[in-house]
């Protein structure tokens, strides 16, 4: 066995281990197909090119329009994941840019929503797969922010983080764990300023 064979293997599984205990913790429960979707998804990030963050998510959706049908699926599938990666991991990081996380959101669960639609034409994943990711896109985000909270950006700020994840995912878990902290989860009625 060759080191990059132990490290693909030790890779894996480390993300497995990762993604199943974030499940378990957020209470999150996915088809055996969906959770092998996942932890490729987090190893294919680990070794992703530089520049892959450099183009504009929106840019790629919109392109995806206007090409053969192989590219598009393409295309989406990158938007996708990419908005998922993001919106998961690097939440809190999100409401210091222009974009925020309800615009990762959406747009990664908009190009899922396409992906399930191609996907018999193209055929190389169900598209049952991309409906649970598109139906379930906020859970799999509260799943993703788990592994980044608990895992891999530990640190002083993790009440802010879990408030701030609490307040886009609205986990009954993040806002337990507030109150033990003393902190109650409170969202303003929209419109109204105090």
């Amino acid at each position: 066995m060759t080191a990059g064979t132990l490290m693909q293997n030790n890779l894996t599984e480390f993300f497995r281990d990762l993604l199943q205990g974030a499940m378990r913790s957020q209470e999150v429960r996915s088809s055996p197909d969906t959770e092998f979707y996942l932890v490729n998804l987090l190893e294919g990030f680990a070794h992703t090119e530089r520049d892959w963050f450099e183009r504009p998510l929106a840019l790629e959706y919109l392109e995806s329009f206007h090409s053969p049908l192989p590219h598009r699926y393409g295309k989406l599938k990158r938007v996708a994941d990419t908005a998922l990666f993001v919106s998961g991991l690097f939440m809190e990081s999100l409401h210091r840019k222009l974009t925020s996380s309800d615009y990762y959101m959406q747009l990664g669960r908009t190009a899922y929503g396409q992906l399930s639609a191609l996907s018999s034409d193209v055929g190389a994943i169900p598209g049952d797969l991309f409906a649970e990711l598109e139906e379930r896109f906020p859970d799999f985000v509260r799943v993703l922010a788990e592994i980044s909270f608990q895992e891999l950006f530990r640190g002083d700020v993790h009440t802010l983080r879990v408030y701030t994840r609490w307040m886009y995912t609205r986990s009954e878990r993040d806002a337990r764990w507030l109150v033990r902290h003393g902190i109650i989860p409170y969202v303003p009625a929209s419109g109204r300023r105090h």
